[in-house]
């Protein structure tokens, strides 16, 4: 017999939005990969049973949220992007000062 819904389903949502990440991160909400498009603009993709009703109460304010979880989350976040936005496809190499040349 096949289901016909899959209750164990979780909802997912992208984001490029820093604080709706924190604070689904803070709310208990998985981040479960970054993506990078053309213009090297991160977002970020949430899963969770409750993803969607908090991106709505997050949207529509105010919302309760323990402020240190969320600055964890935050700093979380932000070290994820950093490192995300660190990779580089091509290696460069540093810029070489140029000597000061008198004769030119």
């Amino acid at each position: 017999m096949i289901k016909k819904y899959n209750t164990s389903q979780v909802s997912s949502i992208i984001t490029n939005d820093l604080y709706l990440a924190a604070f689904l991160h803070s709310t208990g909400c998985s981040l479960s990969k970054v993506e990078r498009n053309e213009r090297k603009r991160l977002s970020f993709v949430f899963s969770g049973e409750r993803v969607r009703e908090l991106r709505e109460a997050y949207r529509e304010g105010p919302v309760k949220l323990d402020m240190r979880s969320f600055r964890d989350s935050l700093l979380h976040i932000r070290h994820v992007m950093d490192a995300e936005l660190g990779k580089r496809s091509v290696t460069h190499e540093p810029h070489r000062e140029l000597a000061y040349n008198p004769q030119l």
